[in-house]
């Protein structure tokens, strides 16, 4: 187990750099697919963490989904966004900008999830995998 998370770290932070030095684009099976970086407070040791996550815009608002590609327990950057709301985002090369984070209850999250599945169907995929909900979260400008 260590060792695999070891291992996502490595490929977060490739992605995370990659990102970074090419104004918000990722190659490899990223390429071409909306990524933001998420920088969240952790649940447990409240220290920062990034990750790549894939976002949706979608009627002028942006939203995340906790696939974990299908894995039977939600990303770690959800446990962290539930405990701290308060988070940042970087999309493409603009600054980071500070939202609050809230998590679709289930009637809005089975609105949004077939759209997020029709613009990219692995997560139609994902949800086969595992017997919980897939989470899908708002990104909401903080005041």
């Amino acid at each position: 187990m260590a060792d695999e998370l070891s291992g996502e770290r490595d490929f977060n932070q490739r992605n995370i750099d990659e990102f970074r030095a090419n104004g918000g684009k990722v190659g490899g099976q990223f390429e071409g697919f909306p990524l933001l970086l998420l920088t969240s407070t952790g649940a447990k040791s409240g220290q920062q963490r990034i990750n790549p996550v894939a976002y949706f815009d979608i009627d002028d608002r942006l939203y995340i989904v906790g696939s974990s590609a299908g894995r039977d327990s939600d990303p770690s950057w959800a446990f962290n966004i539930r405990a701290h709301p308060q988070a940042s985002v970087e999309i493409g090369a603009d600054p980071p900008r500070r939202v609050t984070v809230r998590e679709l209850p289930r009637d809005e999250r089975d609105r949004i999830y077939p759209v997020i599945t029709e613009r990219a169907p692995g997560f139609a995929e994902y949800e086969t995998r595992t017997d919980r909900v897939i989470p899908v979260f708002e990104l909401q400008p903080a005041d």
